[in-house]
């Protein structure tokens, strides 16, 4: 499966970082259907570097681990073809695991997804680790419970993949420096 896309914002989230400037990390991953665009069910449109968001977020979720990573062949986490090992020691590859449990998000055909930091901000009435339906506007959006949708790192488009009940989503997010 082919890499995400680090788009504009991200590279600017990681320039805050480096120059020690007061932002989070990656903290969120969304979820979306996508557009008009995603016209193939098994062959998604190519995201774009100019990408700020999601083109249709549907769901987001804070992460519930971030640690450092080391290649491994007996590694339990398998991305891409290559085994991580989770490891206490310091390297040049982190890992940051979403899920989305079997009660989250369901009905949803996800069709994108991204990672997001900086500034996330949900609604005031969402007290979770989970916001549905996407970015709140006040005149397009106003159910939307992502108040501000902070700094999207990453996207990836991939081929329809429904989310139901019986089902878990677990993404990682590896970043090599």
């Amino acid at each position: 499966m082919a890499l995400g896309l680090i788009v504009k914002t991200g590279r600017i989230l990681t320039a805050k970082l480096l120059l020690g400037q007061a932002v989070d990390g990656i903290t969120h991953c969304a979820i979306g259907d996508g557009d008009a665009s995603f016209t193939d069910p098994q062959n998604p449109p190519a995201p774009d570097i100019g990408q700020t968001g999601l083109r249709n977020e549907r769901a987001r979720k804070r992460y519930y681990k971030r640690t450092f990573l080391k290649e491994d062949a007996e590694g339990a986490l398998l991305v891409n073809g290559v085994r991580y090992l989770e490891t206490g020691e310091e390297t040049n590859t982190i890992g940051i695991f979403f899920r989305f449990d079997e009660a989250e998000a369901n009905g949803i055909t996800i069709r994108e997804y991204g990672f997001f930091g900086g500034d996330v901000q949900y609604v005031e009435s969402v007290t979770g680790d989970l916001a549905m339906g996407g970015v709140f506007h006040q005149d397009t959006n106003p159910t939307g419970e992502v108040l501000h949708p902070g700094y999207l790192y990453e996207v990836k488009n991939i081929p329809d993949f429904n989310k139901i009940s019986d089902t878990r989503v677990e993404l990682v997010g590896i970043i090599k420096i």
